[in-house]
């Protein structure tokens, strides 16, 4: 399939008009989409990687000799990225197996920004094991940058937010950074109009992340945006996995509104605990 049949297909899929599309159409005009997705004109590659942040998906599954990504490299990655750890050591070593059959069957053969996924999946592991910001610096200072610059983020993207959120907690100046990370929370909440509905538990994980270090130091004002992000992904995924979590945010949160425990136990805490059962 062709670069502009992709395009079209994609975009298609998600439901977008080329108007809306191309928005003030300053980066790309409906015109210049039109020609492409009808392969009259080739995109530049700075149209190109603007249309694959638009569509949200990696740049190299727009090129026509695209292929498929391994399967059992697939199953790998996603045992890494959806199962829990909660602090064993089981789970991290589970993890870190998965991560050494990558690296010795897969890694060198994948593209370039699976590659990437692959080190900040590693960076991630690292950080939470240890507890040592340092492990995840250098991936972060060569990425975070341009990320802070964005509005529309890839998966890639949305796991170096969390693996910079892990190094947050983490560390001990992050009071200094609650307007980065209030930035990135904004951005997030939006990324659902541009992510495939089997990738929502990633910005599902990277926004409970980011608010385990807003909760640190206080800052709680934007809470119910974000539980009711996270409530919007539970019922469209009808994955539960963090159920328990998102329903212990909500909890807190009515303590912090209400101010009145006993108010707040009677109210949430009991018709939480009843939805924590089913």
């Amino acid at each position: 399939m062709l670069i502009g049949q992709k395009i079209k297909e994609i975009r298609i899929e998600k439901g977008v008009s080329r108007p809306d599309f191309c928005g003030d159409e300053q980066e790309l005009t409906v015109r210049q989409l039109s020609r492409i997705e009808s392969g009259a004109s080739q995109p530049s590659l700075p149209k190109l990687a603007y249309i694959a942040r638009r569509l949200g998906v990696p740049v190299y599954s727009l090129m026509p000799d695209f292929s498929a990504l391994p399967p059992a490299y697939l199953e790998l990655k996603y045992q890494i990225l959806r199962e829990p750890i909660y602090g064993k050591e089981e789970e991290y070593d589970k993890k870190e197996a998965c991560l050494e059959e990558i690296y010795k069957t897969y890694f060198d053969n994948l593209p370039k920004e699976e590659q990437l996924a692959c080190e900040v999946l590693q960076a991630c592991l690292d950080t939470s094991r240890t507890r040592r910001p340092e492990y995840a610096e250098l991936i972060l200072e060569e990425h975070m940058p341009q990320i802070i610059e964005k509005e529309v983020y890839s998966t890639n993207d949305m796991l170096l937010i969390r693996l910079f959120f892990y190094q947050m907690l983490i560390r001990k100046d992050l009071a200094k950074f609650i307007n980065q990370i209030e930035k990135l929370m904004l951005f997030l909440l939006e990324q659902k109009k541009v992510t495939k509905l089997e990738n929502f538990f990633i910005i599902r994980d990277t926004l409970i992340s980011g608010m385990c270090c807003l909760e640190k130091v206080g800052v709680t004002d934007c809470f119910n945006d974000y539980l009711s992000c996270l409530q919007e992904i539970m019922d469209k995924t009808q994955d539960y996995q963090k159920k328990p979590l998102v329903f212990m945010f909500l909890w807190k949160q009515a303590l912090r509104e209400e101010r009145d425990f006993s108010l707040a136990e009677s109210n949430h805490f009991i018709s939480l605990l009843k939805h924590l059962r089913s």
